[in-house]
């Protein structure tokens, strides 16, 4: 009425208006997702056509399944008795990590194979050592053992 707009005609102008990501404009918006398809269309189409990437995907989600049904209904001092004491149980683990750093270094397009040690597995085998120096049946064991190598390295300096 007399050329004032309506408060439901002014919110959806301001609707309209308003971007989905909060102080963006939708051209803003309409780039960044342009950009972000850019970038995953060469992940997901690594992920439809190689092979080696659909068989990391397939061991990991087989050897995270057998790790799960092994460990279910465990409490935190069982599973990690069972990590543990359990050969088997520890491959799995081994399997899955093993299967995982592959897959995305397949799904980012790197090289896969050869080279020293990956950051992940350094991450597993500082995982390991703490574990052993953690546990109350090794951790005085391990942590003497430790402080005697310790101080003899340090006597010969």
């Amino acid at each position: 009425m007399f050329g004032r707009k309506s408060r439901a005609d002014r919110l959806k102008e301001e609707a309209l208006q308003r971007s989905p990501v909060p102080g963006a404009t939708l051209a803003a918006v309409g780039t960044t997702l342009a950009t972000a398809y850019g970038e995953v269309r060469p992940i997901v189409e690594r992920v439809l056509y190689d092979e080696d990437l659909q068989d990391n995907i397939r061991t990991f989600i087989e050897s995270a399944r057998n790790i799960l049904d092994e460990l279910s209904g465990e409490g935190p001092t069982e599973i990690a008795s069972k990590l543990w004491d359990d050969n088997k149980l520890r491959k799995e683990v081994e399997t899955a990590a093993e299967a995982a750093e592959e897959g995305v270094k397949r799904a980012r397009g790197e090289k896969v194979g050869g080279g020293g040690i990956s950051f992940g597995m350094l991450l597993l085998i500082l995982a390991g050592v703490g574990f052993l120096f953690l546990n109350p049946k090794t951790g005085p064991e391990a942590r003497r053992i430790a402080r005697e190598a310790f101080n003899t390295l340090r006597s010969r300096t």
